[in-house]
């Protein structure tokens, strides 16, 4: 299966798109420009030397044609990003990892869009793509370290059972994470949202806290 990412050159982009890539999948690495992209691709390819990253660079034009598309931009170009790219993903599964969150003086508060949360923003935006959650709990730092693997529950969402499946499939590709079914779309706004918490509490502890499921087995 080839991954590309949306939004691959900030910090949760190259992240995931190195882990993905860290353990065999053949990752596009996507950017609003060619040269941003390559950039950032010899920035990881040497920085994760240990590793043989099948990482190609390109633009969201061409990203958007792999097989499973995950969008990691930030807030407020995710609905534009995705608008400009219909027919490319029409039939896909949309992976998003976006949060919608500001600075509120020191703390940072989550932000509620007029449709509730992202991932429906974004279900709007490309109504022929099955659009899914996941990754947005792992803090970038964490799932960018190449001397230790991530250890996480990864909540996934989607209104199809069999999306959810695939979602969590890849998850679970990454070692030390576990995929967890959280329901449908419906269930978006609590995760999204939730991420501010988290980085209150990696700010106020000087952490890199992430969560676990207790209870499953």
């Amino acid at each position: 299966m080839k991954i590309g990412i949306l939004g691959g050159t900030g910090p949760a982009g190259s992240a995931v798109s190195a882990r993905l890539a860290s353990v065999g999948l053949e990752v596009v690495l996507g950017s609003r420009t060619q040269e941003r992209a390559t950039e950032v691709v010899d920035a990881l390819i040497k920085r994760w030397s240990g590793h043989d990253l099948a990482l190609v660079p390109a633009t969201n034009e061409v990203a958007a044609q792999a097989d499973l598309v995950v969008l990691a931009t930030p807030v407020e170009g995710a609905v534009n990003t995705v608008r400009g790219l219909v027919d490319e993903l029409s039939g896909k599964i949309l992976v998003t990892m976006v949060n919608a969150m500001v600075k509120w003086g020191d703390r940072v508060v989550p932000l509620m869009p007029y449709t509730g949360s992202v991932a429906v923003a974004l279900s709007r935006a490309v109504p022929r793509s099955h659009v899914a959650g996941a990754f947005h709990h792992l803090p970038a730092g964490q799932l960018g370290d190449t001397d230790h693997d991530p250890e996480a529950d990864i909540m996934v969402f989607s209104d199809l059972p069999w999306v959810t499946e695939q979602v969590i499939g890849l998850v679970e590709r990454i070692p030390g994470l576990r995929g967890i079914d959280v329901g449908g779309l419906g269930s978006a706004l609590a995760v999204e949202a939730l991420t501010a918490c988290l980085v209150e509490v990696n700010r106020r502890y000087k952490t890199h806290a992430s969560l676990r499921v207790t209870g499953i087995v």
